[in-house]
Order: structure tokens, then sequence, then C-alpha cells
């Protein structure tokens, strides 16, 4: 089994964000008050195996301020509908603040949630 890199991701300000071996999922806010963008990481699986829809927006509810912009990036194979349907719907609430992208794969449920 070779060991794999840690992947490099970036912010706006080109900072490197740390992304832990363990975990593919990640919530973070950048910049001061004034200028802050909450980013959203989702690199895996959708649903009991990966992030539940659950604990994805029980972490945004705690990240969210009601007016920073949020980027939802996935680069994921999918999972369970439903979870990904839920996910969908909480970052549609955050309305024309919130941009989904996806960095290399949003296939079956990842595709509904972005």
């Amino acid at each position: 089994m070779s060991k794999q890199a840690r992947p490099r991701i970036y912010n706006k300000a080109g900072e490197r964000v740390h992304v832990s071996d363990k975990s593919w999922y990640a919530m973070q806010a950048n910049g001061d008050t004034e200028q802050r963008t909450i980013e959203v990481f989702v690199y895996g699986e959708i649903g009991t195996w990966g992030i539940t829809a659950n604990q994805f927006v029980q972490d945004l509810r705690a990240m969210d301020d009601g007016v920073s912009p949020v980027v939802a990036a996935f680069n994921s194979v999918g999972g369970d509908l439903f979870d990904g349907l839920a996910m969908h719907n909480a970052l549609s609430r955050l309305g024309e603040r919130c941009t989904g992208r996806v960095d290399a794969l949003a296939a079956s449920a990842a595709s509904v949630a972005v």
C-alpha cells in the first residue's frame, strides 16, 4: 500500500488550508468579520459512511453568521440521495450568498447537493 500525499487546499488569500489525513470534510471561515468567506469542503462520501446531512446542517448553522458568502466545494462519488437532498436544501436556503463549486467530481448524491 503506497502512502498518499496530503491534499493541498488553498483559500482565496493563497493561504494553505489544513486538511487532516483522517477527514475529508471541513468547514471553515476565512477573513475578518467584514470580508469573511465560509468555505465548505465535501471531499468524500455523503451519508452513513461519510458526512451525514444532520452533521452538515449543524456545522453550517454553527459557522453561518447570516451575511457572509458561502462556497460549497465538492469532490465526491456521492452516497445517500436523501442526505444529498437535505444538504442541497440547507445550501439553497442561503440564497445568493451561496456558491456551489465542483472541484473534481460531483456524482450521484453529490450532484444533487451541489
